[in-house]
C-alpha cells in the first residue's frame, strides 16, 4: 500500500512553539482552573440557596471510592493520548470528557482525512481542529439530546435499548482499535494478548489498563531497539 502524501507543508519548530503553543498553555492553564472551580459551583449553590450539604464523612468516603478508581487513569490517558492529539487536544479532552471513544477518534479521523502523521507539528495541530469541532458539535448534541433524547428513546421497544447498552461501547471500542490497527498493523496483534490476558484473568480496570499501556510501549520499545520497525512501516 503506498504510503499516503502529506497535504500540507512541514511547520517550523520555533513558530510552532512560540506562536502555536505558548497561547495554547496559557489560555489552556486558566480555563482548565476555571473549569474546575466551576465543578463546585452546583454544590455551592445548592448550600448557600437551600442550606445543604453533605457531611465531611460522607464526602471523604466518596472521594476514596472515585479516587481508587481514578488515579490510574490520571497518569496513563495523559501519556497514552498526548502523542497523538499534543497539548491543545490535550486540554480540551481532559475537560471535556470522552477522550477514547469521542476525542481520540476524531483526532485520528482528521489527521486521516488532512494526511499528516500522528505526533508531529502538523499532526498535533490537526487533531485540535478535529477535535475542537467534535466539542462545538457535542456540546450541541447533548443540549439537544437533553432536551428530546428521553423522549425519542422511550419509544424504542426494550430489545433495541438493550442492544444499546451491550454494543455501542463495544462497537466504538472496536472502531478506534480498527483506525489505530491500520496505522500500525504489526502491533495489533500483541497489543490484543497484551490487553487480553489480565481481562481473561479477571484483573481490576486500574490493573489492566496500565498493562495494557505499558506493555504496548514496551513491546514497540523493544521492536524498534530490535528491528529497527517504526510503527507506520
Amino acid at each position: 500500500m503506498a504510503e499516503k502524501k502529506e497535504a500540507f507543508v512541514d511547520i517550523d519548530d520555533q513558530v510552532f512553539e512560540e506562536e502555536y503553543l505558548k497561547p495554547v498553555h496559557r489560555v489552556g492553564f486558566w480555563t482548565c482552573i476555571a473549569i474546575s472551580a466551576a465543578m463546585f459551583l452546583p454544590s455551592l449553590l445548592l448550600y448557600l440557596i437551600y442550606g445543604i450539604a453533605p457531611p465531611w464523612e460522607g464526602i471523604g468516603t466518596g472521594m476514596g471510592l472515585a479516587l481508587a478508581y481514578a488515579v490510574p487513569f490520571f497518569f496513563i490517558e495523559p501519556l497514552s493520548y498526548y502523542p497523538i492529539y499534543g497539548d491543545a487536544g490535550n486540554y480540551m479532552s481532559m475537560t471535556t470528557g470522552n477522550v477514547s471513544n469521542l476525542r481520540l477518534p476524531c483526532a485520528s479521523v482528521a489527521q486521516d482525512a488532512a494526511g499528516v502523521k500522528v505526533g508531529t507539528n502538523k499532526g498535533m495541530a490537526i487533531a485540535a481542529v478535529g477535535i475542537a469541532e467534535s466539542v462545538i458539535f457535542g456540546v450541541t448534541m447533548v443540549l439537544l439530546g437533553s432536551i428530546f433524547g428521553g423522549i425519542v428513546t422511550a419509544q424504542f421497544p426494550t430489545w433495541l435499548t438493550e442492544a444499546f447498552k451491550a454494543y455501542l461501547l463495544p462497537a466504538v471500542w472496536g472502531a478506534v482499535f480498527g483506525e489505530f490497527a491500520l496505522m500500525g498493523p504489526i502491533y495489533a496483534l500483541p497489543a490484543l494478548i497484551i490487553a487480553g490476558v489480565p481481562l481473561l484473568l479477571g484483573l481490576p480496570a486500574y490493573f489492566t489498563i496500565p498493562i495494557a499501556v505499558f506493555g504496548t510501549i514496551l513491546f514497540g520499545w523493544i521492536l524498534y531497539k530490535w528491528r529497527g520497525i517504526t510503527p507506520h512501516e
